[in-house]
């Protein structure tokens, strides 16, 4: 997932540290602007819509927390980084999604941009239910619920597999098939389930099968077979 950020602080080590430590932590996040006084940041915010803003709260002119009352239109994630812990409560009422004291720590760091992550493929999802967020090894995937060629499960873990990648994720194959259309995703089998846009050809052969846009060969068990060639039918026109 690639993020842009603008780190707003008077101080310049500041800024350093935090883009140096933001580098470090997950090189998907690009600081598009570094800026040192909230006068200025908020014209970059508006004038960027990053998707977070790191922002000191004492600076010269503006202070961070009167800088948000410039920028009401902007609807990305603030993180406040500050060395003064008497403005949490304020700054939480303002909608900052984390407050992180200096020195920073690390670890409060990737808190506050998973934090980020979650908060972005939340909103995609409510916006849109035509996405689907992966938890993986590597991170928070998203991908298109209709580039999803076919879910494989083995045990309490389950394979996604799109044109491009293939994706296994620490759910069932009955938790992923919820988050499915029914009128464009079948279980085919036990542990199969295909979307009918990927299906190339169905073969009566060896029991039955289905094969794929991408030539995998999925099993059609014996118990799903009439009443899976009927709800193929059904949104197949025959001739």
């Amino acid at each position: 997932m690639k993020l842009k950020a603008i780190i707003i602080d008077d101080e310049l080590h500041s800024r350093e540290t935090t883009t140096m430590m933001l580098t470090a932590i997950d090189n998907n996040i690009e600081v598009i602007a570094e800026i040192d006084n909230a006068v200025d940041g908020a014209k970059s915010i508006n004038d960027h819509n990053p998707d977070i803003v790191f922002l000191d709260i004492q600076m010269p002119m503006m202070n961070g927390i009167e800088m948000l009352d410039y920028i009401p239109k902007y609807k990305g994630e603030i993180i406040f980084i500050t060395a003064h812990n008497q403005y949490a409560i304020e700054a939480f009422k303002k909608g900052a999604i984390h407050y992180i004291l200096k020195p920073i720590d690390p670890d409060d760091l990737e808190v506050a941009i998973n934090r980020v992550k979650d908060a972005i493929v939340n909103h995609k999802q409510k916006s849109d239910g035509n996405w689907l967020s992966l938890s993986t090894q590597e991170g928070w995937i998203v991908i298109k619920k209709s580039n999803i060629l076919r879910c494989e499960s083995y045990k309490n873990y389950t394979t996604i597999v799109t044109a491009k990648a293939s994706h296994t994720i620490s759910k069932t194959l009955k938790e992923v098939e919820a988050t499915l259309s029914p009128n464009q995703f079948y279980r085919v089998h036990n542990s199969h389930v295909i979307n009918i846009e990927a299906v190339d050809k169905v073969l009566k052969t060896d029991g039955g099968n289905v094969l794929l846009t991408n030539s995998d060969l999925i099993p059609i068990s014996k118990g799903k077979k009439k009443e899976f060639f009927e709800w193929f039918q059904e949104r197949i026109e025959s001739i």
